[in-house]
């Protein structure tokens, strides 16, 4: 029976409201610590409590609730005021009081008393708290740890008797590097955790069972405040929860309870330096099963996390990236021409006019307020690819991908760089990352509009998104393609010529200098490069991305050489990108032109130009599709994606910490 009208109103405002509150999260947490203002925070908190408002029985209500209550607590130690811990605190028991049952309200109990004793130094307050919690959940894992608190807190209240001692003791930092912050991405078959450390750290992992749980110490390091006592509820199957602490005074532990997973990964990228666990569960339709049908209404299945729709601010326009773009062809025409920048920039000649007139007619600024989940077009009636037997690969071979006559449905389109990361710049100043998200969003509708896909953008403005969250986005999402664009560059400016990368072991100094840029900003630790290596080795979509690539890489190339009349096939190759380590699905970077070549700059400003790079990239992917049979309309994988409520986390053992 379907909800009422209203009732399906209020939930479609609860569920946009979170989306808004992730996003602005996600922009805060992004900003130094001391860049970011009262303002921005009363904002959040606005954000987070209209969840509430619109519909209380919104599945991630409580969690909205709770996230008010972090966000009172980082003012707290943000602008040093304890009025805001005590927000906090009120925040916690209004949260306990509306979702009495929830797992998190158990949290909050537990976690009024850590601010109670390690924020406003207030022990007997943090003592009757512990005690609450203790007597209310007695077999909680963190039961124990309450009642080793309370041992601690009359300890430490006798001393303070014996001598006029400080109130709340200090933790030594000794040097250490601090872990910082945690950030998940959550999907129905795999996870990503990132933990953020100040400094390189060597670490230890380790699965334990009874209950099944991998444990990670990062050796030599302490546990910032803010994450002190801390747990991360997850909303799947197959990790329950994460939980961090000083498992002693130079060990930070952090302990992820699982259940059922089919295996897992860690390794490590610097600058800044971050510990990546990657975690593959059963596949989505084993866990659907598995999961007990519930009455309530069904709950998104991504955590609270920082997906890639819910990170970023409101769109930009094609016209907006087509203004930033041609701004350096603005300066162009004035040094070559005496005639007016109106006149050169307008558009003079017939075929600039009708140029413009293409790429207001194929980028329209969306109609309304931008959902954070992507939204594909409507079936087609004729789709323009049609669902067929598959064929074998280039090579001739027929990969299990397609002997299990799998199909495609979702597309993950990556623009390379962004924010203040601008990638490769041309010689009159053409900024990479404005040239290839331009593209993409050109390729973002050809591929809704003439296949009926679903596409998701990691980015879709100028926002910076870090080499690993990209690959997070995809695999979270249960992406079947995913699709990296860059902009080559070349310290010889007469290099010219496209090629395409697969994910792959080279000694090729041409592919390891172009795979070098464009890791950047994240190149591995060495003595990590084992970890590195086996999660190379260990992908089974080697063969499908290496057909993916070909196809992308000959449409591109003999459309651009039979437009043009220029440029060099440098082929297909191989590469360790990061990017593209972990993709559980056929990856490809596209290198669409040289942006260090001043011929294939003036090309790049050309909206024309860029709408014809994105039409040859469409047809590398429509090529790849139909070689596999086709794709599953985006309308059939949404329906077959939905899946019952999860079950609340159950308590893990106290005694890893």
């Amino acid at each position: 029976m379907s909800p009422p009208a209203h009732a399906a109103t209020r939930r479609q405002r609860a569920e946009k409201a979170y989306e808004n509150a992730q996003r602005l999260k996600v922009t805060l947490d992004s900003r130094p610590e001391n860049a970011r203002k009262k303002d921005d925070y009363e904002k959040l908190l606005r954000a987070f409590k209209l969840v509430h408002y619109c519909d209380a029985t919104y599945g991630k209500a409580p969690a909205a609730l709770s996230s008010v209550a972090e966000v009172y607590s980082e003012m707290g130690r943000r602008f040093s005021k304890d009025e805001y811990h005590r927000s906090a605190i009120q925040a916690y028991r209004y949260l306990i009081e509306q979702y009495p049952g929830a797992t998190l309200s158990r949290d909050a109990l537990f976690t009024i008393a850590e601010v109670y004793r390690s924020d406003l130094g207030d022990a007997e307050k943090a003592r009757q708290a512990y005690e609450d919690f203790a007597e209310k959940f007695p077999r909680s894992a963190q039961a124990a740890e309450a009642r080793e608190k309370i041992k601690q807190i009359d300890h430490q209240v006798a001393e303070q008797a014996a001598v006029q001692a400080p109130k709340p003791e200090k933790r030594p930092t000794n040097g250490l590097p601090e872990v910082t912050a945690l950030r998940r991405w959550v999907g129905p078959s795999y996870t990503r955790i990132v933990i953020n450390v100040e400094g390189e750290v060597k670490f230890d992992t380790t699965r334990l069972p009874n209950p099944d749980r991998i444990v990670l110490d990062l050796l030599n390091s302490r546990l910032s405040s803010a994450l002190v006592g801390k747990t991360f509820p997850v909303e799947n199957g197959f990790l329950r929860q994460v939980r961090v602490g000083q498992f002693q005074h130079n060990v930070t532990r952090v302990v992820l309870d699982v259940e059922k997973i089919e295996d897992y990964s860690v390794f490590t990228l610097p600058n800044p330096f971050r510990l990546v666990i990657d975690i593959n569960g059963p596949p989505a339709e084993a866990a659907e099963k598995a999961t007990p049908a519930s009455k309530a209404a069904p709950t998104p299945p991504a955590e609270e996390t920082a997906t890639a729709e819910v990170r970023k601010p409101a769109a930009t326009t094609s016209a907006e990236t087509k203004a930033a773009l041609e701004k350096a062809g603005k300066k162009v025409a004035k040094a070559q021409s005496a005639k007016p920048a109106e006149e050169s920039t307008a558009g003079t000649r017939q075929q600039d006019r009708e140029a413009e007139k293409r790429e207001s007619a194929a980028v329209k600024p969306p109609a309304g307020p931008k959902k954070a989940e992507p939204t594909a077009t409507k079936p087609l009636e004729t789709a323009a690819l049609p669902v067929r037997p598959p064929s074998p690969t280039e090579a001739g071979s027929r990969t299990l991908t397609r002997a299990l006559g799998l199909k495609i449905a979702r597309i993950v389109i990556d623009p390379g760089h962004g924010g203040h990361d601008t990638g490769t710049i041309g010689p009159t100043g053409v900024m990479e990352k404005d040239v290839v998200l331009d593209v993409a969003l050109r390729l973002k509708k050809l591929i809704e509009e003439k296949a009926g896909a679903e596409v998701i953008m990691t980015r879709s403005d100028d926002t910076f998104v870090p080499l690993e969250e990209r690959t997070a986005i995809a695999n979270e999402k249960g992406a079947d393609l995913f699709i990296s664009i860059h902009a080559n560059a070349s310290r010889d400016r007469r290099a010219r010529g496209i090629e395409t990368y697969f994910l792959n072991f080279t000694s090729n100094p041409e592919a390891l200098e172009v795979a070098a840029r464009e890791n950047a900003t994240t190149q591995e630790s060495v003595h990590e490069l084992q970890d590195l290596i086996k999660k190379i080795a260990l992908t089974e979509k080697i063969e499908e991305s290496q057909d993916f690539a070909t196809q992308v890489q000959r449409e591109v190339y003999s459309r651009l050489r039979k437009a043009t009349g220029a440029g060099k096939n440098r082929g297909v190759k191989k590469a360790p990108f990061v990017v593209l380590i972990g993709a559980n699905m056929p990856s490809v970077l596209a290198e669409i032109s040289f942006l260090t070549n001043p011929q294939d700059e003036r090309l790049l400003k050309k909206s024309d130009h860029r709408e014809r790079i994105a039409q040859a990239l469409y047809q590398g992917v429509e090529k790849y599709v139909s070689s596999l049979g086709g794709i599953k309309l985006a309308q059939q994988v949404r329906s077959s994606a939905e899946a019952p409520a999860p079950s609340a986390p159950s308590p893990a053992s106290a005694s890893d910490f």
